[in-house]
């Protein structure tokens, strides 16, 4: 077991998500609870390095509600695990609907940082600022993170899967409704690949991959998929719409959040040839 000062562990501070246990992301990465409530700002301050540092720190060091402690057998396995963990925060994301941070590394853990800590900000892109409540990983979301974790990791290695859990973890960092359903719907997209006939075929696709099973959730599906897809359309090219399309662009969330799922649960992405009637 590695100790807190091994140059074989390392920790990034993570907002938007806190969990009550500790789940075992893969070999190197846990996910683990985390509690800065001891911090007060001097002492967070003197852990910084630098001006980028404490810029980062004094934003998130009070958010902060969870992290992943990262190990390795070297200083140089280490650094590539750490630099690859901002994956797992854009999966955990993605398959969460969350906005969750993670630009601040720690030599310790959040519980013991001190005077004598190094605190990094990993990058000065300040997304993840948020009021919101940290989303909460339950029993049974930890139980699925056990059973499916392997296959998310797997599926990094396909590129429509990673640019679809990317453009659900970073849709909120654009203001605009109209970029976020954009951005939304390339990811949508890209899992199915279609090129003609678009909304028919990805409304069918889309409810025969989450539904196998299901007529009735099959035809209300169908219908979803269409009516998102005309405001999706509308949005991109600049057409009016007769309301706001916030509630639109969550549904888009929730249903790309849904096809990422069943991806990693099947442990593919869709098929459309095996799709279409």
């Amino acid at each position: 077991m590695e100790t807190e000062n091994s140059s074989g562990v390392t920790y990034r501070l993570l907002t938007g998500i806190s969990v009550t246990q500790s789940i075992q992301l893969d070999k190197h990465v846990a996910l683990l609870p985390a509690d800065t409530s001891h911090l007060d700002f001097p002492t967070a301050l003197s852990a910084c390095g630098g001006p980028d540092d404490i810029a980062v720190v004094a934003a998130f060091i009070p958010r902060v509600t969870a992290q992943f402690r990262i190990t390795a057998s070297s200083p140089e396995e280490l650094a590539t695990h750490a630099w690859n963990s901002s994956w797992d925060a854009l999966l955990l994301s993605a398959v969460f609907l969350a906005e969750i941070s993670f630009n601040l590394d720690s030599n310790t853990s959040a519980e013991r940082i001190s005077r004598q800590s190094t605190l990094r900000a990993t990058s000065l892109k300040m997304f993840g600022l948020s009021n919101q409540e940290p989303r909460l990983i339950t029993a049974s979301d930890a139980n699925w993170l056990t059973n499916n974790y392997g296959n998310a990791h797997e599926l990094l290695s396909k590129e429509s899967f990673r640019n679809a859990v990317h453009c659900l973890s970073s849709y909120r960092w654009h203001t605009a409704p109209r970029v976020r359903m954009a951005i939304l719907w390339a990811g949508i997209e890209g899992l199915f690949g279609a090129t003609s006939e678009i909304r028919f075929r990805l409304s069918v696709c889309a409810a025969r991959f989450l539904h196998p099973d299901d007529s009735d959730a099959r035809t209300a599906t169908f219908n979803d998929v269409k009516r998102l897809y005309n405001t999706r359309s509308k949005a991109v090219h600049g057409s009016k719409t007769k309301t706001a399309i916030n509630n639109e662009v969550e549904e888009s969330a929730q249903l790309l959040c849904k096809l990422l799922r069943r991806c990693i649960e099947v442990r593919s992405l869709p098929d459309e040839k095996d799709l279409l009637p």
